[in-house]
């Protein structure tokens, strides 16, 4: 109940704050009509989409008096007085991000009331830096596919592709540091304020009674591919042994791009294996299989097929979304079943993998982009090479296909790892009681 008391701290019952909340919301409305007026459909939809997440506590619980407090609220809607009033005042883009980091909490305090969804104060603030991240790579990801087909100019807007690939990838950084800088605001705040005001949100009176799978199907799998553990662990064994010889090539050949991304790939084909010997969870080789399979063809690809061969791009980032959709499933999966203040329906959780893998997408594509700058800044060739915007928006769009088909799938294959590392972390928690 006291992390729930938390994200309450976000209501306020006092009727200067309702004086106030409501003021901005018609504050709010005025704007959304006067954005309307001037064909700006965008801004009214987002303005009374912002609109909804204040108002929803009030309508919902039927007490005008309840209301996110009017400091939250200002976050939230700065950003759009500022671009329908003066947005001169506010052309960077960080102000802007702020007020999606604050829509995006108080919106997961409300599914927390509201639904059965539990989640506790510190699981919503990494969902607000994740959301925070995948809204930005998704607004642009949308810009550039208008603009690829129905013909408007949000990205595409005559500028070469690579300046216009340049200027997105420093609004993902913006978006990278103002999430995180908001998330440690707001981790501030629920440390520090104090629990007044008790709002009486209401009990969920029953809970949801779908359940995950707590076993996974793969022996029907592997039967009906006739792939064994055996031949699965000598393809493994292939593809590891490729990785060092791709790595022999690039130190050959001075090549530092094909070096290291031959290097990277190699630790990471060990890293199933060291956690599940460190945690003692029985060892997947159809799991460490997909993970080396993605490694393995995105290092051969920076070596000679991405600049050969058509779609191996796409290729390997689906295949990458997939394991990172993977591993999001099943931690987020064992940290549910683990705390108890937290419970994500299969639904639920469904969305939360499209916006980790999203987000995880973004931060990969700033990393290119400042290894970039980097080697080429010291006069060595790109190790993560982007090609222009165009390269960097196929990227995220493959990267949510893989994070599709990990999410659907997760359910019936990974659950059971997940109940295992679950399981570890009991364990490690009894351990640190009996010390």
């Amino acid at each position: 109940m006291e992390e729930v008391n938390r994200l309450s701290k976000l209501l306020k019952n006092t009727s200067l704050n309702a004086f106030v909340g409501w003021a901005m919301v018609l504050v709010l409305s005025l704007l959304g009509l006067v954005n309307l007026i001037y064909g700006r459909l965008t801004w009214s939809i987002l303005i009374f989409f912002v609109i909804c997440v204040i108002t929803a506590p009030a309508l919902l619980m039927r007490k005008p008096s309840v209301m996110p407090s009017w400091y939250f609220i200002i976050f939230a809607i700065m950003p759009i007085i500022g671009s329908s009033t003066a947005y001169y005042f506010l052309s960077a883009s960080i102000p802007v991000y702020f007020s999606v980091a604050t829509i995006a909490l108080l919106l997961a305090a409300e599914i927390n009331w509201f639904t059965y969804v539990r989640m506790n104060y510190k699981f919503a603030i990494l969902l607000v830096v994740v959301t925070t991240l995948a809204i930005s790579g998704l607004w642009h990801l949308l810009q550039w596919v208008l603009d690829v087909h129905v013909g408007t100019t949000f990205l595409l807007d005559g500028r070469s592709h690579e300046v216009i690939n340049d200027a997105v990838m420093h609004e993902f950084i913006y978006a990278l540091i103002t999430g995180v800088f908001a998330g440690l605001v707001f981790g501030w705040y629920f440390r520090s304020a104090k629990f007044t005001d008790n709002i009486g949100i209401p009990a969920k009176t029953s809970m949801e009674t779908a359940e995950y799978p707590t076993s996974r199907p793969p022996q029907p799998i592997r039967k009906l591919l006739g792939i064994s553990d055996g031949r699965q662990k000598l393809v493994t064994r292939i593809m590891q042994a490729g990785l060092f010889t791709l790595l022999i090539v690039g130190i050959l050949l001075r090549d530092l791009s094909t070096a290291v991304n031959a290097t990277a790939g190699l630790v990471i084909t060990f890293v199933p294996y060291l956690i599940t010997r460190k945690l003692n969870i029985p060892y997947d080789t159809g799991l460490a299989l997909w993970i080396t399979l993605a490694v393995f063809l995105h290092s051969i690809g920076t070596f000679a097929f991405y600049d050969n061969v058509a779609r191996w791009d796409n290729i390997t980032h689906v295949l990458s979304a997939s394991v990172v959709a993977a591993a999001g499933y099943t931690l987020i999966r064992a940290i549910d079943i683990y705390v108890d203040e937290i419970y994500i329906p299969p639904k639920v959780l469904f969305v939360f993998i499209l916006l980790f893998v999203l987000a995880t997408g973004v931060l990969w594509e700033i990393i290119e982009f400042l290894s970039d700058e980097l080697t080429t800044g010291f006069g060595y060739d790109a190790i993560l090479a982007q090609h222009g915007i165009n390269d960097t928006m196929m990227d995220l769009l493959f990267d949510l296909l893989g994070a599709v088909f990990a999410a659907t799938w997760g359910t019936a294959y990974l659950s059971d790892i997940s109940y295992r590392l679950a399981e570890k972390f009991e364990g490690i928690s009894a351990k640190k009681d009996l010390k």
